[in-house]
């Protein structure tokens, strides 16, 4: 009991992270027009034994693809020193965590940190929250409102030019609809994350990986496939369409896919148990079950339930996330949650600040950074060219996550994990994806 106590506290809501690519180094990119005095920002004097720029191209020019990341050859003690905050709209586990990255990353870039704030919810509490911040002198923003209300948020913003933002769990966007528009709207800022429905394909792909692995003799129609969903969350609901439609490919059905909503229920391990309890209590002929997991306290619901009923042995379950599947093989559960595809959260965090604080400097500019991931059909609108930059992420399994937590760690100079580090080389893994995916490119 007091193992699942623990557990219980330490439940992460993933709640929107979307993924997308293998490891390694990206492209080059042209620099901005100018950065504070200097008229060209590719011959700044740098600081003796220091770069010019962090990350920067070989012949000293600024390289908007980089940037945003952290240099320890860059001296950012010679600029000012900027108050940074973290706004969310929750006070979760998952924003707690992110919280602590940012915190992490805010003395390294020179930053103070002013902390971190939670408007449990309350949109009206968020713009009160930004507005008492703003007055207070901030100028560095990692803003995590409600999806709805990012076009107030943008307004705000634009009445203070010396300040700058970014966002983490969801891509800010305008809410508008109509053809050609994409889901949730266009963009209106840069984003750091992941592709929803690829993150659905790969949590499914990995379910049925296991099933070919442990269940080869079982015939598709014998396997109940279980979709946790919240489907007000349009990204979300783009995890759950991937997964029904893989599964219809593969199982040539839909009679033994389902459903579990948790939006009546909640986001949280609760509403995850009820929503998906009756779907497998009443559902009781089906002896196996794959269950995409959604997020971190929707996959621990799920298997939990599936131990209650005695069917851990034939079951799967896997999501996008994994904190709480870290934490709980940490406490020694081991259960039908078997996998998380994972991008550990001073990884997230990193390029996130960095943004921000490439903008205070005159580096770049939201339509400028990260020009390599500007997504051809979704870019913004009237013109608009912000990038999507999408973060490595790595499968967690039993034998593995704690060589990758423990690399992260000694990546960001941090102290999240406390693992061994013997036999682990800074080589073994990148914060930056290998190229941009296809799709990003036009036909």
């Amino acid at each position: 009991m007091k193992k699942v106590l623990a557990i219980i506290l330490t439940l992460v809501l993933a709640f929107a992270l979307f993924a997308c690519g293998d490891t390694s180094a990206p492209a080059t990119s042209a620099a901005p027009s100018a950065a504070p005095g200097s008229s060209d920002p590719g011959t700044a004097a740098p600081v003796e034994g220091k770069s010019a720029y962090p990350n920067a191209n070989p012949d000293g020019t600024i390289n908007l693809d980089t940037i945003a990341h952290y240099d320890q050859n860059y001296d950012y003690t010679q600029n000012e020193k900027i108050k940074c905050t973290y706004i969310s709209q929750d006070g979760g586990p998952l924003y707690q965590q992110s919280a602590a990255a940012y915190e992490h990353w805010a003395p390294l870039f020179n930053m103070e940190w002013a902390g971190f704030i939670s408007s449990n919810g309350d949109a009206d509490l968020y713009m009160t929250s930004l507005q008492n911040q703003l007055d207070q002198g901030v100028r560095a923003f990692i803003l995590d409102p409600d999806s709805t209300i990012f076009p107030a948020v943008v307004d705000l913003m634009n009445d203070y030019p010396d300040t700058a933002w970014m966002s983490q769990m969801s891509a800010p966007r305008d809410g508008t609809s109509g053809e050609g528009v994409p889901p949730g709207g266009n963009m209106v800022h840069p984003y750091v994350g992941f592709d929803n429905y690829d993150a659905g394909v790969q949590v499914t792909n990995k379910l049925l990986q296991w099933k070919e692995e442990n269940l080869k003799d079982v015939p598709w129609t014998d396997i109940a496939f279980i979709a946790m969903a919240f489907t007000t969350a349009p990204p979300l609901n783009e995890r759950v369409q991937a997964s029904k439609d893989i599964w219809q490919n593969t199982a040539g059905t839909l009679d033994n896919f389902f459903v579990a909503d948790c939006v009546s229920t909640g986001i949280n391990l609760q509403g995850g148990i009820d929503a998906v309890t009756p779907v497998i209590t009443t559902n009781s002929d089906y002896k196996y079950w794959l269950v995409q997991g959604l997020i971190d306290d929707f996959a621990i619901a799920a298997a939990t339930v599936l131990d209650q009923q005695g069917k851990t042995d034939t079951s799967c379950v896997a999501c996008f996330g994994g904190s709480g599947l870290q934490m709980q093989w940490d406490a020694g559960t081991q259960n039908a949650f078997r996998y998380a595809l994972f991008t550990a959260q001073n990884l997230y965090a990193e390029p996130i600040i960095g943004a921000v604080y490439a903008y205070l400097q005159g580096w770049a500019t939201p339509e400028t950074i990260w020009p390599s991931w500007i997504k051809w059909n979704d870019k913004g609108g009237d013109d608009h060219t912000y990038p999507q930059l999408r973060l490595p992420t790595v499968w967690l399994e039993p034998e593995t996550y704690k060589h990758y937590l423990e690399w992260t760690d000694m990546y960001a100079n941090a102290e999240a994990y406390d693992y061994p580090k013997e036999g682990i080389s800074m080589d073994d893994f990148s914060p930056f994806v290998n190229e941009v995916p296809a799709d990003f490119k036009q036909p």
